[in-house]
């Protein structure tokens, strides 16, 4: 969409992909999270290491 409107819930063009990917994100951030409320974080470590951006192919990375 070209003249910055947003594109209708219901326009068979939108790719779910995208969506999903979000959505199975979103699951691996939350088990992430459960990891770190009870203490394993090397597990969530592990779990975030699993998160890229398929756009760019980068991983998620610490900052420290």
């Amino acid at each position: 969409m070209a003249d910055g409107t947003l594109a209708r819930v219901t326009d068979p063009d939108i790719d779910n992909t995208e969506l999903e990917a979000l959505e199975c994100d979103l699951a691996t951030i939350e088990a992430a999270m459960d990891r770190v409320d009870s203490g394993d974080l090397e597990g969530a470590e592990s779990a975030m290491a699993r998160l890229t951006d398929v756009e760019s192919d980068a991983t998620v990375q610490n900052p420290a």
